[in-house]
């Protein structure tokens, strides 16, 4: 099995790349992995994927391929996987060459990280007033991340504000008062997606609102829990020798802007002292040799 992946992954019903995701699933599971190689690819192609979905997806086709004996594309995979969460699970169904491939994603992505995003909000907020909350997200991922989601919910009355806004290592959101009634337990929930909508990382955080105004304003902010994707309970910051004078593309691991994209982002990682077009990290459609 898949380790943790297994227990936790659920197919959203409304996400495009649900069915896809179910039908790659049932192959893996009578071992057609031929079957579910594509299945898993028009998954991540399709969208709307949750942080655990994804980085399924990319264990998976790693696991598939290095089976298959498609090393580089497997190593593709396998980096996909590590940036989303650098201590993934390999799954015993990849065999000891595919445990070997995945060990060496791993060290071609040290120095990269796992993606880190977390959401700063305010523990308390007054009855019909508006708050802001911050997302940050690490500046070595940046390029990997379409846009930064919000919804903000109260569980009491269902009442909710969607926002989103260009990626950025903090980006403010101002939540309307909508959602602010008396009483109100507001979770804001933060996205860090893709081109095709797939979460790559999430944060979220609870928002109190009391009965009544109490006039002592908002308590000082905090940093929300995160899921997925390799999500970690640490702030934001990415490792210091890439952040490091933030010069990023001094960075021993660049991001290279013009290809196909971790999960369809707009961009490719190449590693590395040959570049080459058929190794890079999350290259949904990468070539296969």
């Amino acid at each position: 099995m898949l380790g943790v992946i297994a227990g936790e992954a659920h197919a959203a019903e409304s996400a495009a790349g649900g069915p896809a995701l179910r039908q790659a699933r049932a192959a893996w599971d009578r071992r057609a992995l031929e079957t579910a190689e594509p299945l898993y690819r028009e998954a991540l192609e399709k969208g709307g994927l949750a942080p655990n979905e994804v980085l399924e997806g990319y264990v998976r086709l790693g696991s598939i391929r290095a089976v298959l004996g498609k090393r580089d594309s497997a190593v593709a995979a396998f980096r996909a996987a590590s940036i989303l969460d650098a201590d993934f699970t390999v799954p015993s169904e990849a065999g000891s060459k595919g445990a070997a491939l995945a060990e060496r994603a791993k060290r071609d992505t040290a120095k990269i990280g796992s993606i880190q995003l977390a959401v700063q909000a305010p523990r308390e907020v007054q009855p019909g007033k508006s708050f802001t909350i911050t997302a940050t997200l690490d500046k070595g991922h940046l390029p990997i991340v379409s846009r930064i989601g919000v919804v903000a919910k109260d569980g009491t009355t269902g009442k909710e504000v969607s926002l989103d806004a260009k990626p950025d290592e903090a980006v403010e959101f101002e939540i309307d008062s909508d959602v602010t009634l008396p009483g109100a337990s507001i979770l804001v929930h933060v996205d860090a997606l893709d081109g095709h909508d797939n979460r790559l990382a999430s944060a979220e955080e609870r928002v109190r609102v009391p009965e009544k105004d109490t006039d002592k304003g908002a308590v000082a902010g905090r940093t929300g829990s995160k899921e997925g994707g390799g999500a970690s309970e640490k702030p934001a910051g990415g490792d210091p020798d890439v952040r490091k004078g933030g010069a990023f593309w001094s960075s021993p691991w660049p991001y290279v802007i013009g290809g196909i994209a971790l999960v369809g982002a707009g961009t490719a990682v190449f590693f590395g002292t040959r570049p080459s077009p058929n190794v890079s990290v999350g290259q949904v459609g990468v070539r296969e040799q």
